[in-house]
């Protein structure tokens, strides 16, 4: 057990460390590379990294996805935005809970939202979750970090935005539009 907790404590840092080399990779990029990204397969991707974690926590994953739903960005950016978004629906949520995934589009943008039904966002961090390096806790006492932070600064970067807010009845809910012609 103990070489067990020490294995998930690495993981744990090599993962933060990423996010923090994303992060200070992003701070020094001066151009932006894109390329055609479909969301729908990109969401796909991102649930076959991450069902082995729901299924251990006994959260459903599920999705909704317009087909040719493209956007220009980085596959990698893309990625990196929805893993984080989902990964934490997956940590901020209770066994037989569920993450729920939509990507749409309009003549304009493309939305992607992302919808648990875990605990939700304190109310005093929700003005706070995408600060940089802002270190908030859940009502369980978990603590949360820099995964929004860089999700937000990729889709600025990007010329998006991203809205968080409660849902009504248990959860949160993510909200990205992505311009058209951009991420």
């Amino acid at each position: 057990e103990f070489v067990s907790d020490i294995g998930n404590e690495s993981d744990r840092l090599t993962r933060m460390t990423q996010k923090l080399l994303t992060l200070s990779k992003a701070d020094a990029q001066t151009t932006c590379e894109h390329e055609v990204v479909d969301l729908g397969e990109t969401v796909r991707r991102v649930f076959r990294m991450l069902v082995p974690l729901a299924d251990r926590t006994q959260i459903q994953l599920t999705a909704s996805l317009d087909r040719g739903c493209y956007v220009l960005s980085m596959e990698d950016d893309a990625y990196q935005i929805i893993f984080n978004l989902v990964e934490n629906g997956i940590k901020y949520n209770h066994a037989g809970g569920s993450v729920h995934v939509t990507v749409r589009h309009t003549q304009d943008e493309a939305e992607l939202l992302v919808e648990d039904t875990g605990m939700g966002i304190p109310q005093d961090a929700i003005e706070h979750i995408f600060e940089r390096f802002y270190k908030g806790k859940d009502s369980d006492g978990k603590s949360f970090g820099i995964g929004l932070a860089l999700s937000r600064m990729i889709i600025a970067g990007q010329k998006g935005t991203v809205k968080a807010e409660n849902r009504k009845n248990a959860g949160a809910m993510f909200t990205i539009r992505f311009y058209k012609g951009t991420v």
